[in-house]
């Protein structure tokens, strides 16, 4: 079993059956056809087909066959899953996912998965008497841009705490004080996701009874320990995601407290949608994807592109009345379709255990018990050495007089040593084609001065050009320059007063770096520019041309960058921070 594995986001569609005795239209235009496609045929507009890897038609067993089973199966190889319900309120997203938790025929995705877990759990344990299998819970709900802790005791007429995104070592990301609750049956896992689930907030609409007014997340984490130290434990994480449901004001008639709610649903399903949009478009890896803008794109940034493996269940209505949206679920998840994670098994190799331990103490005790018996015919060495130790202090008493000496020699070897360290710290760092700076001073190889820029002018619409002094290490100026020109390449963008007329539109601009001046002469035998992006990813820099024999070098090194789809946010931010870094490197040989 290979312990990586890129797979596409798997995505299947379920068709909600019209609701008898609704107030509105229910001719039906939306409709599964045979090999996962689905046509949306409305005299009004062209008829489209859309194809999925599943169109469900069937009850909720169909369902949790085609997905849940891959997943728990997935699962136990140790590769973290993901399943996220994405649909119009009140399109049976909640019902797919969690159904009747009491009735088996009714029971969702979850309540099945938990059942399915748990006996595959005590069958690979009955098999297996060295494996120990725990599993554990988290449920947490983002509502109005907050995340709180859906199974934290609950006080009425308090508002529950909010929590905070943080990112760990590794750069995963995890909620810091979200409760976490050891699990040993499935019964107990169901209780607390139903206790979970009833603490959700929600509302009645116009279109849904017990609308959700929050996106919930369920997350069983998942280790499989070997008492034999030759097999590797394995642990991964579960995520179910119940999103809120996408809504039009106009048909679900909602107003205060309720419209707000709806505008933060949306907004951050429109963040879903834009980071989703990205994933499937970029080319490689020179998109620049952003899952900050939201909380919820943030806490799902691991399903999409990342480590694990992802599975999209779509919820439509087939109505008339609600094709607007349900053509929307379907570009969403088509959408969907095109991203590729790159999942791979966690595995931890494990140490030495007590047991292995224990056997080793034996063995030693052994030896020594052998041992003990030559201990005789070695007194008589000892009385040997000790005369030879007579010997030996009347040298050492000689060997006093040349303390002085000796330690003079220490202290020069040790400062061999650590300017040895120095130089093979210096070598190691020019093959790579960066520097170790370990004095923030110019060194006998080379010369080091750096310097950073924002995009307030390119925000605004400016071509400008700039000599920014060079800085050394320790943030002194030296007397070198470096020539940079930045400048937009929109042709109808007019110099602006206000960057924050760029909300909401894209932004294509250019660098050039020109070249520098006044390097040191004893460092410009070789001198070039590296060109680094803060605030990426990818962590991407570009290096110019190399200049020889030259105090004024010129690089011409021409680069062009796009900024897509701006928010006040990333305006402000770019506005005042550097965006990127020059540094220049000047060498005597």
């Amino acid at each position: 079993m290979s312990d990586d594995a890129k797979s596409r986001v798997q995505v299947s569609l379920r068709i909600r059956p019209a609701k008898k005795g609704a107030r509105h239209s229910t001719k039906v235009v939306v409709r599964g056809a045979e090999g996962g496609d689905v046509v949306v045929d409305d005299e009004q507009r062209t008829k489209r087909v859309y194809h999925f890897d599943h169109v469900f038609s069937g009850g909720q067993a169909e369902v949790f066959e085609a997905i849940g089973r891959p997943m728990l199966r997935e699962a136990y190889k140790g590769f973290n899953v993901c399943l996220f319900a994405y649909g119009q309120t009140g399109s049976g997203k909640t019902y797919s996912l969690l159904g009747d938790m009491g009735c088996e025929e009714r029971a969702g995705v979850a309540p099945r998965f938990v059942r399915c877990l748990f006996d595959e759990a005590q069958r690979m344990v009955d098999e297996d008497a060295d494996l120990t299998i725990k599993v554990s819970l988290s449920m947490i709900e983002v509502y109005m841009e907050k995340v709180r802790d859906l199974l934290a005791p609950r006080q009425r007429g308090q508002e529950p705490e909010s929590l905070e995104i943080h990112e760990d070592p590794s750069r995963r990301v995890y909620v810091r004080g979200a409760s976490v609750h050891q699990v040993l049956s499935a019964e107990r896992m169901i209780e607390l996701l139903q206790k979970g689930n009833a603490n959700r907030q929600t509302a009645e609409t116009r279109m849904n009874e017990t609308s959700s007014r929050s996106h919930a997340i369920m997350q069983i984490s998942l280790s499989q320990e070997f008492a034999c130290v030759k097999k590797k434990d394995l642990e991964c994480v579960v995520s179910l995601v119940d999103l809120a449901g996408s809504e039009r004001q106009t048909k679900t008639e909602s107003s205060g407290q309720q419209f707000e709610e709806a505008k933060k649903i949306n907004h951050s399903l429109l963040m879903l949608g834009r980071a989703l949009n990205s994933f499937s478009d970029r080319k490689g890896s020179d998109a620049f994807i952003s899952l900050r803008e939201s909380k919820l794109t943030r806490l799902l940034s691991e399903s999409f592109g990342g480590n694990s493996k992802t599975w999209m269940l779509a919820t439509v209505s087939p109505t008339a009345f609600n094709l607007t949206e349900s053509i929307s679920t379907l570009d969403y998840a088509t959408n969907a379709m095109a991203i590729t994670n790159k999942a791979k098994v966690n595995s931890v190799f494990k140490s030495l255990e007590l047991k292995e331990l224990k056997a080793v103490v034996s063995s030693l005790e052994k030896q020594l018990e052998s041992l003990a018996a030559a201990r005789d015919a070695k007194e008589l060495d000892v009385a040997i050495l000790q005369e030879e130790r007579e010997a030996l202090r009347l040298a050492v008493h000689t060997a006093r007089s040349q303390d002085t000496a000796a330690q003079r020699l220490q202290s020069t070897v040790q400062h061999i040593q650590l300017g040895n360290i120095a130089l093979r710290r210096r070598v190691e760092a020019a093959e790579k084609r960066m520097i170790w700076s370990l004095d923030n001073e110019a060194s006998f190889l080379f010369y080091k001065g750096r310097c950073a820029i924002s995009l307030r002018g390119v925000l605004r619409g400016e071509k400008r050009a700039y000599r920014l002094a060079l800085l050394a290490e320790n943030g002194q100026a030296t007397s070198s320059t470096l020539h940079v020109q930045v400048f937009s390449l929109n042709k109808d963008l007019t110099v602006l007063e206000d960057p924050m007329e760029m909300v909401g539109r894209s932004i294509k601009f250019c660098l050039r770096i020109v070249g520098a001046e006044g390097l040191p002469p004893q460092f410009c035998r070789h001198s070039f520019c590296k060109l680094s992006l803060l605030f990426d990813q990818d962590n991407r820099y570009f290096t110019t041309s190399t200049a020889e024999d030259t105090t004024n070098p010129r690089w011409d090194l021409v680069k062009r960058f796009e900024l897509p789809h701006l928010t006040p946010e990333v305006i402000a931010h770019f506005n005042t921070h550097h965006l990127f870094t020059f540094e220049v490197f000047g060498f005597s040989t």
